[in-house]
């Protein structure tokens, strides 16, 4: 049955997405500008004031904030287990210090 009615494919549908193209950062970047303009906006009328109050801060995530958030982390743990490890041989130490002195 083939022979006489051989199959013929349907066309593929266009349905393009652009590559390269990201709401979330669209997004993002929307946000970042009112952020700022915000912010902008805000230092403008603290300048004007001048009776001594702060505006009210506006914090932003920037690339690269959590991996130095990590990092701050992590430096700051390897410093405690440094002070940690000199104060155990320190007081090590002490103690053999004594049960020398002690056995002589």
């Amino acid at each position: 049955m083939s022979v006489l009615f051989p199959k013929v494919n349907k066309p593929r549908e266009w349905d393009y997405r652009p590559i390269y193209y990201d709401e979330e950062k669209e997004a993002r970047k929307q946000k970042l500008a009112r952020l700022q303009a915000l912010r902008e906006q805000k230092e403008q009328t603290a300048g004007e004031r001048n009776d001594g109050e702060r505006a009210e801060h506006v914090t932003t995530l920037h690339r690269g904030s959590f991996r130095e958030a990590h990092e701050a982390q992590t430096k700051l743990r390897i410093d405690t287990e440094h002070k940690s490890k000199l104060t155990f041989w320190i007081v090590l130490l002490a103690l053999l210090i004594i049960v020398f002195y002690w056995l002589l």
